[in-house]
Formats: C-alpha cells, sequence, structure tokens
C-alpha cells in the first residue's frame, strides 16, 4: 500500500535524474547528481515516513466518521422503506376509494336507470281509469332526469315520490278506492263522474247516474270507455258500489277479455264479405264443383257393378255356344259392363279381332261417359289457390295504399287489407283441397269401373279363343246382316288382314286341332316374285302386324316356306324370292293336336307356324299365345 502510494514521487525522481543526465556529460556530473538523488531519496523518505505517520493519526477518526455516517445512511434507508410503505398503503387505499367511486357511480346510473324503467312500467301497468289520477307524478318523475336546473337529489326524490306513490297504490287497490275522473260512454261523450278501483277491475258512475259500466281502454283513445253491463242487476249493484262505497262488487273472471272475444266474433258472411270481391269467383267455382262432385257420385253410385257369378254364367254359356242364354246372362249383368259385354255376345259369330274392336268401342264410350266433369273438379281444386292468391296480392296493395295514406302507426286501419289477403287465401285452400280430394276418389272409383271392363273383355276374349270358331256361322250371320253391315265387316276383315272370301268357305275342324286354332295368314307372296315386288305386295297389304317373316307358296298355294325380311331390306330389288327363301322351317298339319302345337312352340324359339292340309296347301297360322 505504501509503496503504491509513493509511487508518483519516485517517477519524479527518475525524471529529474533523466534530464540531469542528458543535460551534462556523464563523466563531470555523475557524483554530484549521485549526491543530490541521494539527498533527494532520504528526503522523499523522510516525507513518506510523515505521511504515513499523518495517515495512522488520521485512520482511526476517519473509521468513526465512516461508521456514522453508515449508521445514518441505515437510518435514511429505515425512513425510506417506511414511507414507501405508508406511500403503497395510501395509494393502494386510493386505489379503492377510486373504485368505491367508481362503483357508487354505477350503482347510481343503475338505479337511476331502474327508476326510469320502473316508471315507464308502472305507467303501461296503470289502469285507464288511474291515469288521470297519476298523470302528474309520471310526468315530473319522466321529466326531472332532463331538467338541468334540479341537483341530483331532487332528481331522485321527484322519481322515489313516484316509487311511494306506487306503494300506496297498493295498499290501496287491496281493499279498493274510489278516485273521481272523466270516461267516454257508448256513445261518445266525455262523462264526468266517481271510479271504484279493485284489483285490476274499474267501475264507473256518472254524476248523473246515467252511465255504470265496467272502464276498459279502446284502441286509439286516450280516456277510458264505458263497457254497459249485460243485465239491469249488475248495473244497479255496480251504481250502488260506486256511490255508497259498499256492496256487491260485479266482478268479470276474464278482465274484460270475453268482452273483446265477443267483439272479434263474426258471422260467415262478415268473414266472407272480409275477403273482398275475389270471394266471389272462389265461392262461385267452390259451388260449381261440388255440384259435379254430387253429380258424379250419384252417377257412379247408380252403375251397376258387374257380379262374379253372372260372369261366370255368361262365360259358360258361351263355352256350350248358347247365344241366347249368354245375351241373357250380358243383360242380367247391366251397367256399362253388362252392355259391353251384350255387345259382345251380339258378334260372336264374327272374328274375334272384330269382337274385341266392338268391344273396346264400348269401353272407350264408357270411359268418356264415366271420366266427363272429372277434369272440372281437377281445374277447381288448381285454380282456386291461385284465386286465393290473387286476393292476397290485392289485398297486400290496398295495405300499402292506407301505409302511403295513414302511416303505419294504426294498425287497426291495415287489418282491412291484411284480412282481405289471408282470407281469400283461407277460402282458397278450403276450395281447393276437399276438391283435391274428391277429384282422386271419384277418378279412382271410374277407375275401377273401367278397369273392371276390362278384366271382364279380357275373360270374355279368353272365352271366345278357347271356343271353336266355325266359319260357316261366320258366313250365316254375315247373310243375314243387312248389305250395308255386311260390306263394312268385311271391310274390317280386310283391314286387318283376313281374307274375306277364305272367311266364307273354310272348313271347320276338329275341335282342339290347329285348324280349329289357326286364323288367316296375314300376308303371303309368290316365289316367282323379285325383292321389288315382294315389297309392293307388302305394302299393298296394309298390314298394322309386326312380323319378321312373311310365308311364301309356289302358283298351286303350296307352302314353300319363310322369307325374312331383313333379306328383302337388304337384297337387291331384281334379286328372286326363291332364292332367298328358308325352306327349314317349322309347319303344322289342319289335323294337329293342340298340346303338340304347344310343344313346338315351347321346344323352338318361335312366334307364328304355318298351318297345312294334307296337301300341302297354305290354309292358316298359329299363334303362340303365352300358354
Amino acid at each position: 500500500m505504501s509503496i503504491g502510494r509513493n509511487m508518483p514521487l519516485l517517477i519524479c525522481i527518475l525524471s529529474v535524474l533523466l534530464a540531469t543526465s542528458h543535460a551534462a556529460p556523464p563523466a563531470d556530473t555523475f557524483s554530484a547528481v549521485g549526491v543530490s538523488a541521494q539527498r533527494q531519496l532520504e528526503e522523499s523518505l523522510a516525507e513518506l515516513a510523515a505521511l504515513r505517520q499523518a495517515i495512522a493519526e488520521e485512520k482511526v477518526p476517519m473509521g468513526r466518521r465512516l461508521s456514522e455516517l453508515e449508521e445514518q445512511l441505515l437510518e435514511v434507508r429505515r425512513e425510506y422503506q417506511q414511507t414507501m410503505r405508508l406511500l403503497d398503503s395510501r395509494t393502494l387505499d386510493l386505489s379503492n376509494l377510486r373504485s368505491e367511486v367508481q362503483s357508487r357511480r354505477e350503482e347510481k346510473t343503475y338505479i337511476s336507470n331502474l327508476l326510469s324503467e320502473y316508471i315507464r312500467s308502472f305507467e303501461t301497468r296503470l289502469h285507464i281509469a288511474e291515469i288521470q289520477r297519476y298523470s302528474d307524478l309520471i310526468e315530473a318523475a319522466r321529466l326531472a332526469p332532463e331538467n338541468s336546473n334540479l341537483s341530483e337529489t331532487e332528481v331522485y326524490q321527484a322519481q322515489v315520490s313516484l316509487v311511494t306513490a306506487s306503494l300506496e297504490r297498493l295498499h290501496e287497490a287491496l281493499g279498493g278506492v274510489r278516485v273521481d275522473g272523466s270516461a267516454v260512454d257508448s256513445s261518445g261523450r266525455v262523462r264526468r263522474g266517481t271510479f271504484v278501483l279493485l284489483g285490476p277491475v274499474a267501475l264507473f258512475r256518472s254524476d248523473d247516474g246515467e252511465t255504470v259500466g265496467i272502464a276498459e281502454q279502446r284502441l286509439g283513445s286516450l280516456e277510458p270507455t264505458i263497457l254497459p253491463f249485460g243485465s239491469d242487476a249488475m248495473t244497479q249493484a255496480a251504481a250502488t258500489l260506486v256511490a255508497t262505497g259498499a256492496g256487491v262488487f260485479p266482478f268479470d273472471p276474464t278482465l274484460g277479455n270475453a268482452h273483446k272475444i265477443e267483439a272479434t266474433k263474426q258471422t260467415l258472411l262478415e268473414h266472407i264479405r272480409k275477403g273482398g270481391v275475389v270471394m266471389y269467383p272462389i265461392l262461385g267455382l267452390f259451388a260449381a264443383a261440388m255440384l259435379v262432385v254430387v253429380f258424379k257420385w250419384i252417377e257412379l253410385a247408380r252403375l251397376r257393378q258387374p257380379s262374379e257369378r253372372r260372369i261366370r254364367a255368361l262365360l259358360d254359356a258361351i263355352a256350350e255356344r248358347k247365344k241366347e242364354v249368354a245375351a241373357a246372362e250380358a243383360a242380367a249383368i247391366g251397367g256399362p259392363t253388362g252392355v259391353m259385354l251384350a255387345t259382345g255376345v251380339e258378334h260372336l259369330h264374327e272374328p274375334p279381332a272384330l269382337i274385341e274392336e266392338v268391344m273396346y268401342e264400348r269401353i272407350l264410350t264408357a270411359k268418356l261417359r264415366l271420366q266427363r266433369f272429372l277434369p272440372f273438379i281437377a281445374i277447381s281444386a288448381a285454380a282456386a289457390p291461385l284465386l286465393g292468391l290473387l286476393g292476397t296480392v290485392t289485398g297486400i296493395i290496398n295495405t300499402f295504399k292506407l301505409i302511403t295514406v295513414f302511416g303505419s302507426g294504426d294498425v287497426k286501419t291495415l287489418s282491412g287489407g291484411i284480412s282481405e289477403a289471408l282470407i281469400t287465401t283461407e277460402f282458397g285452400l278450403i276450395v281447393a283441397i276437399p276438391s283435391l280430394l274428391l277429384h282422386a276418389f271419384l277418378s279412382r272409383k271410374a277407375r275401377g269401373m273401367i278397369a273392371q271392363m276390362e278384366k271382364a273383355a279380357i275373360r270374355f276374349m279368353n272365352q271366345v279363343g278357347k271356343t271353336p270358331y266355325q266359319p260357316q256361322d261366320a258366313a250365316k250371320t254375315l247373310a243375314e246382316m243387312p248389305a250395308a253391315v255386311a260390306e263394312e265387316v268385311l271391310r274390317r276383315l280386310k283391314h286387318r288382314g283376313y281374307d274375306p272370301d277364305e272367311t266364307c268357305e273354310v272348313a271347320p275342324y276338329a275341335p282342339g286341332s290347329a285348324g280349329s286354332m289357326m286364323e288367316p295368314a296375314s300376308m303371303t307372296i309368290h316365289q316367282g316374285m323379285t325383292v321389288a315386288e315382294a315389297l309392293n305386295a307388302m305394302r299393298a297389304a296394309e298390314s298394322d302386324e309386326d312380323f319378321h317373316a312373311v310365308f311364301v307358296v309356289d302358283d298351286e298355294g303350296r307352302y314353300v316356306g319363310d322369307l325374312h325380311v331383313r333379306l328383302l331390306l337388304t337384297r337387291p330389288e331384281q334379286a328372286r324370292v326363291e332364292s332367298l327363301i328358308d325352306r327349314d322351317t317349322l309347319f303344322v298339319r289342319t289335323d294337329t293336336d293342340r298340346d303338340e302345337v304347344q310343344q313346338l312352340f315351347r321346344t323352338h324359339d318361335v312366334s307364328v307356324m304355318a298351318v297345312l292340309d294334307h296337301d300341302d296347301q297354305l290354309v292358316g297360322r298359329v299363334i303362340r299365345n303365352g300358354e
């Protein structure tokens, strides 16, 4: 520590020595410099010793002073910490106080809002007869928050005054209270009188005693409206109670709702009139649709349904070839089915195709008769909602017109257009729904009758097909017909592909044979024709059947084979038919048994086979019928 403190002195001495050495030559001044340096060293050591002595003497007081200062520092630090703790405590208290102030302000705002809401609610809860009594208090309490000249205390006092009055009103309502006021009677005149308030009910008696009744509020009126009682006894009791303050209190348990509901009741005619002019076409459509429904219901109900027993008896008579019995059974069936079957019996000796045509004609006639007027019911069901929608649109248009004139504040003014819109829609659906259901019911009933006719016709034709056909009977029948009728029958047979000459000349065949099952060949071509001639012959026949091949015969009418229509369409027009014939085709004889024919159809994938006699002449064809 001493060396460090004397280091500057030593550096000074060395600097002087160096300066001296540079200033004079070493030989002359070395001794002098050494003596001077020794002297300076001794002086420096002495000075150093003195400094050390002084430092030692000053060290103890300074240490004591340092300890005193450190103690003062600790004391100041303790005071600082106490001050900081006190400051934190005051800051926390201030923050809590601010929070409390904010909370009180929020409570004040909440209470103010609550009181304002209570004032608004109190006014709406008042009976119309009490508004005159509390109107000043309500007005003062409502305007107090907006009055800048009032202090907050005065504002609260005005609001609390209304709360106090409302509590007093509750106490008074328990036993009833009489107050003076004015009300509007049934004629619209304002009458002065006395109210008696008991709970939610208020009675009124005018000062002259002429007007007595229940005080109610009417829409759009700021004055109580007096509804008179329905009986004199209740009127007298109410007048006595109001005048004397004692007596029987006429009480309406519905609180006036019964009178309001009674006022909303209206007759059907009034309800319809509110629908406007669109109601007239809707009601007219409904009346017409219901008339048609009643007419069709009666018409369909009066038609006789075919009896299974009668139809079975008719089919048995046809199987036994008893035409007179079959005609009697068809007439006994009655209804459109009986008429159709009777027509079929009349043409029993005619070809099955003609019988089928005349019966189908009867089915079409009955179908048109059964389904007539039914589309009108469907049109009514579809048009009624559209008319209702039209009324809705016109009602809304009228409503917007009223809004343009009167504004949207008075709902009662707008109720007329809204009623028109809703009532027309209502009646449109009332007309449409039953019309739709009745149309579906009547249509189903009509279709059911037509289906029964078709079923009976199919059974009839199946039985006719099972009964052997006798060509000579057909010839006899044609001979007995008038000339014009016979000509029309032959024309239809030719149009269907039959040869009228063959119809009258073919010999009878044994029952159950291929001859009894066959029908004339619809189309034949000659083997000597060309493709073009064959196609022209097919076009001239005007046959409406679907076929894949035609029969080919030689010059003597003997069966040669089949010719596929595909070959006619794909071969040159000058090609000869005989070069295209398929000669390995199936055929049966006229006396081939029915079971054998059916077995051939089941074994081979063919739909038609030629029928030949024993001279190989083509006499007809048998068609696969699915059995």
